[in-house]
């Protein structure tokens, strides 16, 4: 929505200095959650001292970032991001406090208050950005959103540990953080990361206004992909980690939530795979037409990321986190490998060399997966089969309605979501065994016993 306001020139210049913010608000926010989730006896000197260095590194993240934009003094281009990057610097402290607090929260399973971070903070940063766009400020929007979504997120967290934390600081307690908290920040911050350092390689390769249409394209799936993410990590690493002593039960869990996980993915990636031209002429109009066909590229290359389900939480609750890692370095390397192969020009060509990584890791992930929990492909392919059947029912529907059936771009898209929807919900629920997905069913698991803070 903004970048339909501001337009591809000026998104172009607000994406590199927003995209290294991530990355250092990656490193620093997502050090310690993981570790205080899956750490069995969690003390009061674990959780202030995970805090206090979290903080620490965030201030240090920040000064790095503001000194870097002082290295930024050559084009035209980068010395109007220079304000950008001093704008974002001070955030990055903020952001590290409310990511690890998130762990916190995450290991009670409160996950009514850390929901409340995207109902509250997105609209409220979405309407900011979009009243600073109008105003004809162009790249300071997407900066304002950054903003607010990183002050609102701050305080929500703030209010959610008032009087249980306190500045402090223990060695021996981060050293005990540290086997989980080292290769789950280290991969989290290369595979979410992934993304901005392929659009900064890209960026040496294409003019401006392919890499902002590039970049829309990319995002516009990730913010829908963002659901499906956030839903079933959050589900998973809690229920997972809870469940690490009892193997059978873990892996029963973990079927679940693949189950849950194609049902959502599929159908994104699907729905969005067919309408790409639609959402394009109608959220972001004529200028940005270029980019719908490297958004289907990449939604339906996507869909493969389902496969193997969440085996980022997995291998965290079995204490196997470096893979992580390693899969997070492979899902940078084959797509960089994949941009040079190809020296794209375009944003379809872009798409393509990112899409390597969803053919390549998928099967090889599978195959872990599936040793790990010692069970067989078809067990597997039946938690599939729902998403895929209901997706396949979805694509062929409004494909068909498509070709047959002349309408303007607003109502042709309207349809499409009407008529997949009901499609995909009918078809899904009878796959299912005319139920909801098991992963969502409540009573299923009892947080562990005990307080939070044990003194």
């Amino acid at each position: 929505m903004i970048g339909r306001v501001i337009g591809p020139a000026a998104a172009g210049l607000g994406v590199i200095p927003i995209s290294a913010f991530i990355l250092l608000e990656v490193l620093t926010a997502a050090l310690f959650p993981d570790a205080l989730v899956q750490r069995r006896h969690l003390t009061r000197r674990h959780t202030d001292s995970a805090v206090t260095a979290a903080v620490v590194l965030g201030a240090l993240c920040g000064l790095m970032m503001a000194a870097g934009a002082a290295l930024l003094d050559f084009g035209e281009l980068d010395r109007g991001a220079v304000p950008l990057w001093l704008a974002l610097a001070p955030l990055l402290p903020l952001a590290a406090f409310s990511g690890t607090i998130s762990g916190l929260l995450l290991r009670e399973q409160r996950f009514r208050m850390l929901s409340m971070r995207l109902l509250i903070g997105q609209p409220m940063a979405l309407g900011f950005g979009l009243l600073t766009a109008k105003a004809g400020l162009g790249a300071w929007a997407m900066v304002a959103v950054q903003v607010v979504s990183v002050l609102i997120t701050f305080v929500l967290m703030l209010s959610a540990v008032r009087g249980r934390f306190a500045p402090y600081f223990d060695w021996p307690a981060l050293a005990d953080l540290l086997p989980v908290a080292l290769p789950t920040v280290t991969g989290v911050f290369v595979m979410l990361g992934k993304y901005r350092f392929f659009l900064l390689a890209l960026g040496f390769l294409v003019t401006p206004v392919v890499l902002a249409l590039s970049n829309f394209a990319f995002r516009l799936l990730d913010a829908a992909l963002a659901l499906v993410w956030q839903c079933v990590a959050k589900i998973g690493i809690s229920r997972l980690c809870a469940l690490q002593d009892d193997r059978n039960a873990l892996a029963e869990a973990y079927g679940d939530l693949t189950e849950l996980q194609a049902i959502l993915g599929f159908a994104i990636c699907g729905g969005v795979a067919v309408t790409s031209h639609d959402l394009v002429a109608v959220l972001m109009g004529p200028s940005w037409a270029a980019s719908s066909t490297a958004i289907g590229v990449a939604a339906v290359a996507s869909t493969l990321n389902f496969v193997a389900g969440d085996y980022t939480s997995l291998f965290v609750a079995v204490g196997k986190a470096k893979r992580n890692f390693y899969v997070a370095v492979c899902s940078v390397v084959v797509p960089l490998l994949a941009l040079l192969i190809l020296m794209p020009t375009t944003p379809a060509t872009a798409a393509i060399a990112w899409c390597a990584q969803a053919i390549v890791l998928p099967p090889i992930l599978t195959i872990v997966v599936l040793r790990e929990l010692d069970r067989p492909l078809l067990w597997l392919l039946r938690k599939l089969f729902p998403g895929a059947i209901g997706c396949a029912a979805m694509i062929a529907s409004v494909m068909t309605m498509q070709r047959t059936v002349f309408m303007e771009p607003v109502a042709r898209l309207s349809g499409s979501v009407i008529l997949g929807a009901v499609v995909f919900i009918l078809v899904t629920w009878i796959a299912i065994g005319r139920r909801s997905p098991r992963a969502l069913a409540v009573g299923l698991l009892h947080p562990r016993s005990g307080t939070l803070f044990v003194t």
